[in-house]
């Protein structure tokens, strides 16, 4: 189980607002100053990310919460997310590339457009499956919610 802690920004009786803080990994590298990459990471990602997710036990805003996501579904997301489209648009190419001069269209710009327009259209029907109300497995799950953490005081000993 993959694991993060997010904050609750929003609470309604059977719903919670969790704010979670996006972590890139150009952060971690010594060369981030002089890095390209690390600075279009930090211009163009998101800082933070907010989640609603279903909760029918007591929290307030500003309480902490553990959310996870299961490894293997993990693994199945990032797999239709990007081997699939690439798997189509391969198989297209060479689909096209055998069948567009049976029908006289023999040029190269055929193929391309037919594995374009059919990956295309993979990814507008996987983000389609993923935004149906029943594919909740991909979602992450409210494992916990944390107890609050209490600010130390600092008293003067005289």
């Amino acid at each position: 189980m993959i694991e993060e802690i997010g904050v609750i920004t929003a609470v309604d009786k059977d719903h919670i607002w969790v704010e979670t803080e996006v972590k890139s990994t150009c952060g971690g590298c010594q060369a981030q100053d002089n890095c390209g990459t690390g600075v279009v990471a930090k211009v163009f990602t998101p800082k933070k990310e907010q989640l609603i997710l279903r909760c029918h036990q007591a929290a307030k805003v500003g309480q902490r919460v553990k959310l996870g996501v299961a490894e293997n579904q993990l693994l199945t997301a990032s797999a239709l997310i990007y081997l699939l489209p690439l798997v189509v648009m391969i198989a297209t190419a060479i689909g096209a590339q055998y069948l567009l001069p049976l029908i006289d269209l023999k040029h190269e710009l055929w193929v391309v457009g037919a594995a374009f327009i059919t990956t295309f259209i993979t990814f507008k029907y996987l983000k389609q499956y993923a935004n149906q109300p029943n594919t909740n497995r991909f979602q992450p799950k409210l494992l916990a919610i944390l107890p609050a953490q209490d600010t130390p005081t600092i008293t003067n000993l005289k």
